[in-house]
């Protein structure tokens, strides 16, 4: 077992196993001048979240908690919040601020427009950036780690090798006192009931099966089968003929421990071990509810291969498909194609994963990072009027 490793300490008494300045836009028509600032300062990550003007009730609440939560991840020291209007920078810089990190905001109406804030923004960045250097590392223990899993791009591979391989990863932080978390509720249906019977209690229970029940009533109420329309092309490219089949590799990311608690999208745990987030299963939008959640690190399972990460959260790519692992080697961080060439156990594959997730937690830059593959997109839970 590999004991340890070192990461950052918060003012809020998380631990981070990166030191990331974030330049955050509260809104979409703010996004270029972050990016700007970004490309700047060298160091820095651009959350640029889509839509977050014209939101209202419920949608803004998702929104403003979404990029409030990625502020306050654990792997960020400080931001740079950037909106069109004053009180929207603030109300997001506010709410960072109360973690105890430092933060600044600009609106461009009220600060002399794009090229203005840009040039604030960039200055506020670079004695931010100072300041986070400044910061020194500590021993992080197991017990401090948020890991989210996700799965995309599903194959006949990802059932048999990559989801159960990250499963048992799963598994070994929640054995040494760390929690996982597992979303993309859609992608359970079929095997609810396998992961419902792992809840520690009735209510837990009870509410992982009303989220499930919720997706198939709200597609129906759109006219969509769920039953019948899922998987998704590219699934069934990849072998995988029904609904009950794709959530029967699935599921197999999450392990095979208690299931702690349900919550809500973009929320954090409240205890540790095994957590299911009720969020959409597209891997961005699912990815960057996984970051708002608290996770320092994702391990992302593909068949068929998707390149994307999240810009504060590093983002392991894992495959187990021979063939995708050559043709998408660029983008993949973990080989385990060997399970079904060479006969290589899934034991000593865990072993492969659970070494990498060491290393980036030790600062590895993941593929995702390195080439720049990083995106947000917060959910919508209403129509814009």
């Amino acid at each position: 077992m590999i004991q340890e490793f070192w990461g950052y300490r918060r003012k809020d008494r998380k631990f981070g196993i990166r030191n990331y300045v974030a330049i955050i836009s509260a809104m979409d028509n703010s996004n270029p001048t972050v990016r700007r600032v970004a490309s700047i300062v060298r160091g820095t990550q651009a959350v640029c979240p889509t839509f977050g003007r014209g939101s209202m009730g419920p949608d803004l609440d998702q929104h403003l908690r979404t990029v409030v939560n990625i502020g306050t991840n654990p792997n960020v020291y400080g931001a740079v919040v950037i909106s069109l209007f004053r009180s929207s920078a603030e109300e997001i810089a506010q709410s960072i601020a109360k973690t105890g990190r430092p933060v600044e905001a600009y609106a461009i109406e009220e600060d002399g427009g794009t090229a203005n804030v840009a040039n604030l923004g960039v200055r506020a960045a670079l004695q931010l950036m100072g300041d986070a250097g400044r910061q020194r590392r500590e021993p992080m223990p197991w017990s401090e780690l948020v890991l989210g899993m996700e799965c995309g791009g599903s194959d006949g591979s990802s059932g048999i090798v990559s989801n159960p391989v990250t499963g048992m990863v799963a598994d070994m932080v929640v054995d040494r006192g760390g929690t996982v978390i597992m979303s993309e509720t859609v992608e359970i249906l079929g095997a609810e009931h396998l992961v419902a019977a792992r809840a520690k209690d009735p209510a837990t229970k009870q509410k992982l099966l009303e989220a499930v029940n919720f997706c198939v009533t709200y597609a129906k109420e759109v006219g969509v089968d769920l039953l019948g329309a899922n998987p998704a092309p590219d699934n069934i490219i990849g072998g995988l003929s029904t609904i009950e089949e794709k959530a029967l590799g699935a599921i197999k990311k999450g392990g095979s421990r208690p299931l702690m608690e349900v919550i809500g999208y973009g929320h954090r745990p409240t205890k540790k071990g095994f957590v299911i987030m009720d969020a959409p299963a597209p891997g961005v939008e699912n990815v960057t509810a996984l970051a708002a959640g608290g996770t320092q690190a994702i391990i992302f399972s593909t068949g068929k291969g998707n390149p994307s990460g999240h810009p504060i959260v590093p983002t392991i790519k894992v495959s187990g498909n021979p063939f995708t692992v050559e043709l998408l080697k660029d983008n993949l961080d973990v080989d385990l194609s060997a399970v079904i060439t060479k006969g290589m156990s899934l034991a000593d594959a865990a072993n492969i994963l659970e070494q990498e997730l060491v290393d980036v937690c030790w600062g590895k830059p993941t593929r995702a990072d390195l080439l720049g593959e990083t995106e947000v997109a917060i959910s919508r839970l209403c129509r814009t009027v």
